[in-house]
């Protein structure tokens, strides 16, 4: 990173390319550019806006503070990013690490390198929690979580195309990957309905390990083998991959009825979030970083059957050693077919989210006391 000579907030994290990372830091940087902090923007992973996924006026913006030269040595360097990425060696006015992690511990490392910054930032009450039994310093701890622009994610947009759509549609946004619960979805989904139900099971698949691979095969390999459902006795599961436009995103929301996301474990979870935002009753599980602003009384809780060890053949060995939870398939089953047969009562449930987003988890909530923080360090 050259130097300048000015004092400001040297942003270095994940900002193109869609992930989770990428969207949350688009979303808080916004925040501080908004309340004209001087900020300069180094990326992580992808330099530039190949996929196209932003706006153009955003993407030049966003080249902008590329450009921009700050003193490092007078700045306070934030990093976003899982704290193994923490560069801990560059010299700083203050070093800000903020970061999230989905089950009871912490990886090899991180204790090190969160001890090693000034403060370490994390979104949630149970990562804060967490990551102190963990081993990383109280007094650095704060919980900052981040928001979303509810004016973009909103109810009453036309929804995206989707052939096969049904009356009743649940959404799934999620990578492929065991953590986030694919199987406990499908396998509840196929106990709660049948091939003559009017309901439809989206699911968007942002990656698979295996990019070549034939995921629909992969999916009616899991109907029929590991399930034990006959296709033809299967209800409707509509396989969307790959990423879409920031402005479509909103949209495939408003393709659907409801969402849901057996996850076993989340630091945060950014599409609960964006759900909840345009009004969708939200299927969620009783544990970790989305209990901040999900409850009984804005979406369907799915109750657990405990917090187990991660299997030793996961497909991420960073999981491997710590424990997550186990979502119940039989409670998201009923819970599915609850929602599906009380449509009036599970709107009601999504509009009092969209209301909790509004009030309490929109940006321009959020990104005052996010420059507050910043203003006080510098």
């Amino acid at each position: 990173m050259a130097a300048g000579s000015s004092a400001g907030i040297v942003f270095r994290a994940a900002i193109y390319g869609g992930s989770g990372y990428a969207d949350g830091n688009q979303e808080i940087l916004a925040g501080l550019e908004r309340h004209h902090l001087p900020l300069q923007l180094v990326p992580l992973g992808a330099q530039s806006d190949a996929a196209g996924l932003l706006p153009s006026a955003r993407r030049r913006a966003l080249e902008k503070l590329q450009r921009r030269r700050l003193d490092l040595g007078r700045s306070v360097l934030y990093q976003s990013m899982p704290a193994g990425d923490f560069e801990t060696q560059l010299d700083a006015r203050v070093r800000i690490g903020r970061t999230t992690f989905e089950t009871d511990g912490l990886p090899p490392c991180w204790r090190e390198r969160c001890n090693a910054m000034d403060e370490v930032w994390v979104p949630s009450t149970f990562n804060r929690e967490m990551f102190a039994r963990s081993g990383v310093a109280e007094a650095r701890l704060r919980v900052m979580p981040e928001g979303l622009d509810t004016r973009r994610f909103r109810p009453g947009l036309q929804p995206l195309p989707i052939p096969c759509r049904r009356r009743f549609n649940f959404l799934s946004v999620f990578d492929w990957i065991d953590r986030k619960g694919g199987d406990v979805l499908l396998r509840a989904f196929l106990d709660a309905f049948g091939p003559d139900d009017d309901v439809a099971l989206i699911l968007k698949v942002h990656k698979f390990d295996e990019p070549e691979a034939d995921l629909e095969a992969r999916l009616l390999d899991f109907i029929e083998r590991e399930a034990g459902v006959p296709l033809d006795h299967a209800p409707s599961v509509i396989l969307l991959r790959g990423l879409l436009p920031a402005q479509d995103m909103p949209r495939l929301y408003a393709s659907a009825q409801a969402f849901v996301l057996p996850s076993r474990g989340e630091g945060w979870g950014r599409p609960y979030m964006e759900a909840a935002a345009c009004g969708l009753p939200v299927l969620a599980t009783r544990w970790s970083g989305q209990t901040d602003f999900l409850n009984d009384g804005n979406s369907y809780l799915i109750d657990v059957e405990g917090v187990v060890p991660v299997p030793q053949d996961s497909d991420r060995e960073i999981y491997i050693g710590h424990r997550w939870a186990e979502p119940s398939v039989e409670h998201l089953s009923q819970l599915m077919r609850h929602a599906a047969s009380h449509p009036d009562e599970a709107r009601a449930r999504g509009q009092q989210a969209r209301r909790d987003m509004v009030a309490h988890w929109d940006s321009t909530v959020l990104a005052p006391p996010w420059a507050a923080a910043f203003q006080g360090l510098l």
